[in-house]
């Protein structure tokens, strides 16, 4: 029993790093992170987090913050889900900053994921038109598949949706390369 605890504390640190890394992510997303935790597992060892003023619950939001003052980012949080489709593969993730929302590398390939909100999509292909085709790949996250035909960013792998419950759909334009 007792190593069956230092096996769920030795998740402590790693929650804490995700979220000093994020800001803020769902709970579903932590219990997609740690699917060996079951959900009241997950919220015990938060509320220990909690308790020791190293993160911040907002159960009704079902969220999870860095700290009190962090703000969500919808960005960040939709390009989560994502990363959580390529989990198995992932060697390495980070948080970016704008206009990229994080960045991965899997075994073979390097993505920025990019969220571009509804009646951005001329600011984000001006502002994505510098970036080369090769390396890092992009996957777009768009709020509606109707965004797509309006976008033309090189190195564009995929582009999605993300529902707020995390259903990741994917779309791919005529054109661009496979993934």
């Amino acid at each position: 029993m007792q190593q069956k605890n230092q096996q769920q504390e030795s998740h402590l640190p790693e929650i804490t790093r995700m979220l000093s890394m994020y800001h803020a992510l769902s709970l579903p997303q932590l219990g997609r992170l740690f699917p060996e935790l079951s959900e009241g597992k997950l919220l015990r060892l938060l509320g220990r987090l909690e308790k020791a003023g190293r993160v911040a619950l907002l159960p009704e939001r079902e969220l999870v913050l860095y700290s009190r003052d962090c703000i969500p980012n919808p960005s960040t949080l939709a390009a989560f889900w994502v990363l959580l489709d390529f989990r198995e593969d992932i060697t390495f993730h980070t948080a970016s900053d704008f206009p990229v929302a994080l960045t991965f590398c899997t075994q073979s390939d390097a993505y920025d994921v990019i969220h571009i909100p509804e009646e951005k999509e001329m600011l984000m292909n001006n502002a994505l038109s510098a970036y080369k085709e090769d390396a890092p790949r992009r996957i777009a996250i768009v709020d509606h598949a109707g965004q797509i035909p309006l976008l033309n960013i090189p190195g564009t792998a995929a582009f999605c949706t993300v529902t707020p419950d995390g259903k990741v759909q994917y779309y791919r334009k005529q054109g661009v390369t496979d993934t």
